[in-house]
């Protein structure tokens, strides 16, 4: 008997190998019949095989013993009627049902396929144990191609299933969503298909930029009111958690020009402290934006609201990054000011902070502080006697602007 052509493809679409049907060739009926009088302690075999060969079954698995053998069981009669049958499924209901079944379990669809896998090795291996000694030896081996595809189509079939009942479950469970974005901002989701996986789910699966958005929670009040409308409105897509006392948020933009856009109308609703990090196209790159959406907000003083940028005030963010070290400054910098009497020590450090917002300008500084101009002068000078830093030397100003911006960020009282 020749061999039948192969797989072709024409104007790129699949076409199947052009061959005799595999249940009308008497080598295969024979084989295929044999497989089935036994399928009973067949099914237990490869629920064995499968719970030694894939660990997500034998350590996640929810089924008893008897709930993962019977998809076993109806998967395989499946794989063997399509045998029989030239080759053609006569139904996909047991691989979708196992498809789901594994979903709603939480075994990773790796293992599902994994498990597909072992059961196609299994009866490969039964049909080549069989034929060998006999003339169906050599044309078992001239049809693996088309087993293997029979099996690709049901495990192909499943995985589809999978992925459905996955997205239901996400749209219609709230803590699945929180748990595919805890995953993209901490890094946890493995690799970049499966971030893109869970983007897709989540709804936000454009090419980006993308932006991580922290805000603070104080005494239980949420820091951005009316947020997914007021971002929906210039075509903004987010997915937002409550974690550790912060709303914490993934943005994904339709182009760059929009990134000033969410500064603006994020600054125009907050209620508290909001940090954004830098626009990222990766989200390999989403929990180091989610770190600098947590920094930007501590670059606002406390119980300040509004909006800071990531990177935007650099010695506000050396501050916010190392409060330890920033509360060291402060105290060898101001020394004795900082143990002067509570009103004192604020209109002190009031002055020297509209000093340095006015350009050094004792006079434009009066004016601010409707004060006189002399009266800035002592103020600066009381300064420089509690400090021993003079305003008019270059590297004295720096150290009192880094002290002024640690006590402002809290990391030391005033």
């Amino acid at each position: 008997m020749p061999h039948a052509l192969g797989p072709h493809t024409i104007a790129g679409v699949y076409h199947p190998r052009m061959t005799m049907p595999l249940g009308t060739d008497p080598c295969m009926t024979d084989l295929l019949d044999r497989l089935l009088v036994s399928v009973d302690s067949l099914t237990d075999e490869l629920t064995a095989e499968i719970l030694n060969g894939e660990r997500s079954y034998a350590e996640g698995m929810l089924l008893s013993h008897e709930q993962l053998r019977a998809p076993v069981h109806d998967n395989l009669c499946t794989l063997l009627a399509a045998l029989k049958n030239g080759g053609v499924p006569t139904s996909m209901d047991a691989p979708r049902a196992a498809g789901r079944l594994k979903a709603e379990q939480g075994i990773p669809l790796a293992a599902l396929l994994h498990a597909f896998r072992l059961g196609g090795r299994f009866i490969w291996d039964r049909l080549l144990a069989m034929a060998l000694g006999k003339d169906s030896a050599a044309w078992l081996l001239h049809r693996a191609s088309d087993i293997w595809l029979i099996i690709d189509e049901c495990s192909s079939a499943a995985a589809e299933a999978y992925r459905v009942a996955v997205e239901e479950q996400a749209c219609r469970d709230a803590a699945a969503r929180r748990v595919m974005l805890t995953t993209l901002l901490d890094g946890t989701a493995g690799n970049s298909s499966r971030a893109w996986e869970a983007m897709r789910v989540l709804r936000l699966d454009r090419k980006g930029p993308f932006l991580v958005v922290c805000g603070e929670i104080n005494d239980g009040v949420g820091p951005l009111p009316t947020v997914e409308g007021q971002l929906r409105a210039v075509d903004i897509d987010g997915e937002w958690i409550h974690r550790a006392g912060s709303l914490l948020g993934l943005l994904a933009l339709p182009n760059e020009q929009l990134v000033v856009a969410v500064e603006e109308r994020l600054g125009g609703i907050a209620l508290s402290r909001v940090g954004i990090s830098r626009p990222f196209a990766s989200l390999m790159d989403a929990p180091n934006a989610r770190r600098e959406a947590q920094l930007a907000a501590q670059c606002l003083p406390p119980g300040t609201p509004g909006t800071h940028v990531y990177g935007s005030s650099p010695i506000a963010l050396l501050a916010a990054a190392s409060p330890d070290a920033a509360s060291e400054v402060a105290r060898t910098v101001f020394g004795p000011l900082l143990t002067l009497p509570t009103t004192e020590r604020a209109v002190l450090l009031d002055t020297l902070g509209v000093w340095f917002a006015t350009g050094g300008s004792t006079t434009l500084a009066a004016e601010h502080l409707h004060c006189h101009r002399n009266t800035v002068l002592y103020r600066l000078g009381r300064i420089t006697e509690l400090t021993g830093r003079r305003t008019s030397d270059a590297d004295s100003c720096a150290e009192l602007y880094v002290a002024l911006q640690a006590v402002r960020l809290g990391t030391i009282s005033e």
